[in-house]
């Protein structure tokens, strides 16, 4: 099977097998599984739950009577839609933990390198359980927690639970009645072929110096009852090339590094370089920080002895302000004693007046009658001055 870039903008993140992106071992590790899975689906209907970006489908599609693949990534499912067309492989968008598909529609479920992507792992594998048929199988595959290469290898952010080989069994046990754990190693081989033009018969198996620790992967193949496995290995083969090309990466990235490293080193020069010019601005700034917090507490003693100043003016103030209102006072209280004493003397004159204007105008009356009384008691011009001084007109 060849792959080719019909979505070349589909990002290769190092989770997704993305069809010339990634690694070619690590292709082969993937493809290994769906050609295993592909013994068990010939002419069936097989959903592949965690499909990616569809490559595996396309592999199953060759021998089943229907594919289905989901995924959770919009992306993924349409670059797979459009990478592999074929009549009876399709691609639906979809979370494992609730599959939009009728209770036991299909007869086979592929699950490979999906469930430790999964907090939710039994609601996962109990949605699996509903739409595969009574007779169904799933065979799902993990990776070890505990395998060799992790000593190489850091978290995978990517992860939420994985799984060792007592617990992957226990949870596939409690959804389904029968299970058969396989172990998936990474070899590394010598071979001996014929011309490629050439029919070869089955590979023998001369030496097997494979004995590991730990399985790189456990694929576990699970049903209602047991399912007959054949006995035979499943090897996936890749030239030296491949290989070679691993190598050549590594140099390659030996030498990104060293490139990397130089430039860490040049923008570590230039970070220390800024930092101290950073920090003498920084110094410059302090100062002058400094220089306004000592020109305001100077305004600010200055504003309080100013303060001061005005208070005691104010205060100096209100007390003329007090004592002119307090004389003010005084002088209206004499002022209203005066105006009263004048108002009793003029009410005094003008009784005094009275009594004398009556009198005059008694004396007015008498003396024209009395000839000899007026020119012994008041003269000759006494009557007119005193008819002047009365204001009487003769």
């Amino acid at each position: 099977m060849s792959f080719t870039n019909v979505m070349p903008e589909l990002t290769f993140t190092g989770e997704r097998v993305v069809p010339g992106k990634t690694p070619t071992l690590l292709v082969l590790e993937h493809l290994v599984r769906y050609r295993f899975a592909g013994r068990f689906s010939k002419g069936l209907r097989v959903v592949d739950v965690g499909c990616g970006t569809g490559y595996g489908a396309a592999v199953l599609a060759e021998t089943a009577g229907l594919t289905v693949g989901i995924d959770s990534d919009w992306g993924t499912i349409h670059y797979a839609g459009k990478a592999y067309l074929r009549p009876n492989l399709r691609f639906v968008l979809s979370d494992c933990r609730d599959l939009p598909f009728r209770d036991r529609f299909f007869e086979v479920a592929v699950s490979f390198e999906v469930i430790e992507h999964i907090r939710e792992q039994d609601q996962c594998l109990s949605e699996i359980r509903r739409v595969l048929s009574p007779d169904g199988i799933l065979i799902m595959s993990t990776p070890n927690v505990f395998r060799s290469t992790k000593v190489i290898e850091e978290a995978n952010p990517f992860h939420h639970k994985e799984l060792n080989e007592g617990e992957f069994a226990e949870l596939l046990l409690r959804h389904f009645d029968d299970v058969q754990l396989l172990y998936q190693h990474e070899l590394s081989a010598s071979g001996i072929q014929l011309p490629a033009t050439e029919m070869t018969d089955p590979v023998d198996l001369v030496e097997d110096l494979s004995a590991a620790p730990a399985a790189k992967y456990f694929i576990a193949v699970c049903g209602a009852r047991r399912t007959a496995i054949h006995r035979r290995r499943s090897v996936g083969v890749a030239g030296i090339d491949a290989q070679i090309a691993i190598v050549q990466d590594l140099r390659q990235t030996q030498k990104e590094i060293s490139a990397l490293l130089l430039q860490r080193e040049q923008i570590e020069r230039d970070y220390t370089s800024d930092l101290a010019a950073r920090r003498r601005e920084l110094e410059k700034l302090q100062q002058e920080v400094d220089a306004l917090v000592r020109q305001r507490e100077e305004t600010a003693r200055e504003y309080n002895t100013n303060l001061a100043a005005q208070r005691a003016a104010i205060e100096k103030l209100q007390q003329e302000v007090e004592a002119l209102l307090s004389q003010r006072e005084q002088i209206q209280r004499e002022y209203e004693e005066s105006l009263w004493a004048h108002e009793q003397i003029i009410r005094e004159r003008e009784t005094q007046n009275a009594g004398l204007r009556m009198e005059l105008e008694w004396l007015y009356r008498w003396i024209p009658i009395n000839k000899l009384a007026r020119r012994l008691v008041y003269g000759r011009n006494l009557r007119k001055k005193l008819m002047a001084r009365l204001h009487f007109r003769p």
